[in-house]
């Protein structure tokens, strides 16, 4: 077969694949939306939103959805509209052929809230993403108050001019994040911390969920040596000496625990 015949003979079925896509696209384009079903991973993320937020949701922007025909929808937009809701991490909408349209929704999860006085503050997922506060779920995760403008900050930095929107203060949100994600990682220690504060000298205080005592962290990054201090503390100097005996423990010095 000489290559001429064997080109044609390609594009001749390279033009009845286009005609079979383009009739099978018209097709799938005059069906009707006759069910339509909200999937919510309710395992990897946190429940921000549920089936009939996500109704509510599509709805308010398309009046409907049932009996429309595809092609008088852009499937791409109501993808684009779940995308824009701060808790959704991905969204993806598709129609099967027996007409249900399928709008799955996988909801981000959070590891820290980063809390300003009398403010919502915002929230810090598992990927290190910041994220707003919403209403209607609040999570149980470590939580981060104080004077968080002077977070890593110290007396003789008092005219360095920080940042007022935290969510600009890339070092407080990252080192945040890091801590965040290795408290989450442990159950012995998610067991201890609850809260960090932080003082008007700039330095985080962890303040556990047991006990009387407060620690010292200085900055959250480095944390590991500082926990594994705190954890000496608990299992060696506290049983000797008596719990709660210190108000103040202070971990942020090298190869040093202070106890006052």
């Amino acid at each position: 077969m000489s290559n001429r015949i064997k080109n044609i003979i390609g594009f001749s079925l390279l033009v009845v694949f286009f005609i079979l896509v383009s009739f099978t696209k018209n097709e799938q384009g005059q069906k009707f939306v006759k069910n339509v079903n909200v999937v919510i991973d309710a395992v990897k993320g946190d429940p921000f939103l549920d089936e009939s937020d996500v109704i509510d949701l599509v709805y308010s922007n398309y009046d409907t959805l049932l009996n429309k025909k595809i092609n008088d929808l852009s499937l791409l937009e109501v993808e684009s509209l779940l995308r824009t809701q701060p808790s959704v991490k991905n969204a993806e909408v598709y129609l099967e052929n027996n007409g249900k349209l399928t709008l799955e929704i996988e909801l981000r999860k959070i590891i820290a809230r980063i809390k300003p006085d009398s403010l919502p503050g915002f929230y810090i997922d598992n990927e290190g993403k910041t994220m707003p506060w919403v209403t209607k779920y609040s999570p149980r995760v470590l939580t981060i108050t104080g004077y968080l403008n002077s977070y890593s900050r110290h007396k003789e930095d008092k005219e360095i001019i920080i940042e007022k929107n935290l969510f600009k203060h890339t070092k407080l949100v990252k080192d945040v994040y890091e801590f965040a994600k290795y408290v989450n990682s442990s159950s012995f220690w998610r067991a201890q911390i609850g809260q960090v504060y932080i003082d008007s000298f700039g330095d985080a205080i962890l303040i556990p969920l047991i006990g009387n005592e407060e620690f010292v962290f200085g900055e959250l990054s480095g944390y590991r040596n500082k926990l594994d201090k705190i954890r000496k503390y608990y299992e060696e100097i506290a049983p000797k000496l008596g719990w709660n005996l210190y108000k103040e423990v202070n971990v942020k010095f090298d190869r040093q625990i202070v106890c006052k």
